[in-house]
């Protein structure tokens, strides 16, 4: 299952999102890996819902499209979590499943940021 986290977090590193967590969770008694992306705002969380729709042959519109402030795609064993900054901030998943976060897996797909350092 590593390696389908791997996949869906170099995909959507590629489709720009930010502020991606990935967490282990139980759902109906399966282990499942819950990704939390944002997008800054509701026209770009529904213009990357459309395009996951479209990569991955969705027949149906996905759980919060309309509203578009949090999607939910469920790829069975990763459910994806696309939240423009507000609402994922009121939600506070990654406090709910702070225990659960698995910080490896993103280290080695998405290249993480340096800080530049300033001269003494």
């Amino acid at each position: 299952m590593e390696e389908l986290v791997k996949n869906f977090l170099q995909y959507l590193s590629e489709q720009k999102c930010k502020d991606i967590a990935v967490f282990n969770t139980t759902i109906d008694g399966q282990n499942t890996n819950s990704i939390i992306v944002s997008m800054s705002n509701v026209i770009e969380n529904k213009r990357l819902a459309d395009k996951i729709m479209k990569d991955f042959d969705f027949d149906a519109f996905p759980e919060g499209y309309n509203k578009g402030e949090w999607i939910i795609f469920d790829f069975d064993k990763v459910v994806l979590n696309c939240f423009i900054p507000a609402v994922r901030e009121k939600f506070n998943l990654e406090k709910l499943w702070q225990k659960e976060k698995v910080e490896n897996i993103i280290k080695d797909v998405i290249p993480q940021k340096k800080g530049k350092k300033k001269n003494d």
